[in-house]
């Protein structure tokens, strides 16, 4: 399938103007389409960064959608960097759901989208943004978190709320994809987000990858693990195809 590529942009609720690639398959459509949330590299012009992300983008184009990255990083000066094996100088959760919840919106606004056929996938911090999203955002019809922290590391001004504390405010499917190899996202917290969907009667499917770790997905890193990955993308596409179309 032909795709177009583009930079385009959308104003934030307090005003910024956010940055953003978007992809699509050429024709007037509609198409569904997906926000996609950047892991910590976002569009730096790095292999594991920007062109990782834009040719993620391109695949969910060739197969049908509509896709999105809004940067987040760009649009409020952050520069988030590893500490001590922490995330630090990100915008805070409430900044980015704002950001990211309003980039759902903006592609609902566009005549070549389905506006009711909205999905969110993220990696990483971005995967816990997509499970935020699943519950903060109204229009998310579908939401994939890959390797997305469900229990905070800690309590803080900027991350005052884990994602598995609004599990039972998710009105969406949601996917997600783990390996029980990840020293970053420990196992044990991903069995708890089950458990919590489980109790809370919301519709979900978690898969974990034997032998992946952190960044399995990521082809442009170390950690990529083929066989993971390649069962992860059809079973999220497979995901996307049934609850967006």
């Amino acid at each position: 399938m032909t795709i177009t590529t583009q930079s385009v942009s959308f104003r934030s609720p307090d005003g910024l103007d956010v940055p953003a690639h978007l992809a699509r398959p050429e024709g007037a459509g509609p198409h569904s389409a997906v926000v996609m949330c950047y892991e910590l590299w976002g569009m730096a012009d790095t292999p594991e960064g920007g062109p990782h992300m834009r040719d993620v983008a391109a695949r969910f184009a060739a197969a049908g959608y509509v896709a999105l990255i809004p940067d987040v990083y760009a649009a409020r000066g952050e520069s988030p960097r590893l500490e001590n094996g922490a995330v630090v100088g990100g915008p805070s959760d409430e900044a980015a759901q704002t950001d990211l919840c309003a980039a759902v919106r903006w592609l609902a606004d566009q005549p070549f989208v389905k506006g009711d056929a909205i999905g969110v996938i993220g990696w990483c911090g971005g995967g816990r943004y997509a499970l935020f999203l699943a519950a903060r955002c109204p229009n998310v019809r579908a939401a994939a978190s890959f390797y997305g922290r469900p229990v905070n590391r800690a309590i803080t001004d900027r991350q005052p709320v884990s994602p598995i504390d609004l599990v039972p405010d998710m009105a969406c499917p949601v996917f997600g994809a783990y390996g029980d190899a990840d020293q970053a996202i420990p196992i044990e917290g991903v069995r708890q987000l089950e458990a919590a969907f489980q109790k809370a009667g919301r519709a979900h499917e978690i898969h974990v990858y034997a032998g992946a770790g952190h960044a399995f997905m990521n082809d442009q890193r170390d950690s990529y693990r083929e066989l993971a990955a390649t069962d992860a993308w059809r079973r999220v596409m497979r995901f996307f195809g049934k609850h967006l179309g």
